[in-house]
């Protein structure tokens, strides 16, 4: 019964991260849609990578390494500006289903593109790393470890498999989209790209917990 509720709470946990609408959450839907479920799922492989990072970061008490403002400052500002580019790019991209020569030669080049990207647009978002702090400081009131890494892992495969489905669903409306449809789709997630990069740039002038009050963090 108590690894059921584990499993349970790792589930809820798991749904609420997977429904976080962040620059990851857009860039499946873009990708899924743009260029098929494959190239979508490799990008949930990065973003599931990226947690495990952050969550095995969180778990032996590596977080206080980013606790620096300095830190802070240059995962903000690098991830900004890999927003900001991607955005521009995203948008300005027009999307065709006739496969470039180009883009052929590519694809056996780059397939641990989507992989990195997925990671990248993760990793470099501090809400997952506030985020990350909470379910680790909940696993550790767990009494048994292996309860404690069936909640985690509970969490991770929860949104592995949210991750997918996103993917499943983008990649079904395709079909039902024109080239035209796609491109002002693009036109649209890039420019939420760029408002994301913005943001995450402007923090390094701005005092952003003067507007967003700080989440409490326990001592894992």
């Amino acid at each position: 019964m108590l690894h059921f509720q584990t499993i349970t709470q790792g589930i809820l946990f798991g749904l609420t991260l997977a429904l976080m609408a962040g620059p990851a959450f857009f860039s499946l839907i873009q990708t899924s849609i743009s260029k098929g479920f494959k190239k979508g799922a490799h990008l949930a492989i990065g973003i599931s990578i990226s947690d495990i990072c952050m969550a095995f970061i969180a778990w032996y008490g590596l977080s206080s390494l980013f606790d620096s403002i300095q830190a802070q400052r240059i995962l903000s500002v690098a991830g900004g500006f890999f927003l900001l580019l991607f955005g521009i790019y995203t948008g300005m991209k027009r999307h065709t289903t006739i496969p470039t020569p180009k883009d052929i030669q590519l694809k056996t080049k780059f397939q641990f593109k989507s992989i990195a990207k997925g990671f990248i647009f993760n990793f470099a978002n501090p809400s997952i790393w506030i985020f990350w702090l909470i379910p680790v400081g909940v696993a550790s009131s767990y009494p048994k470890a292996d309860l404690q890494i069936l909640f985690l892992f509970s969490i991770l495969a929860t949104v592995f498999c949210m991750d997918l489905l996103k993917c499943a669903i983008a990649n079904e409306l395709k079909r039902f989209m024109t080239d035209r449809v796609i491109t002002y789709i693009n036109r649209i997630i890039g420019t939420i790209f760029v408002i994301f990069g913005i943001y995450l740039i402007l923090t390094l002038f701005i005092d952003m917990t003067s507007i967003i009050p700080s989440i409490p963090q326990k001592n894992i």
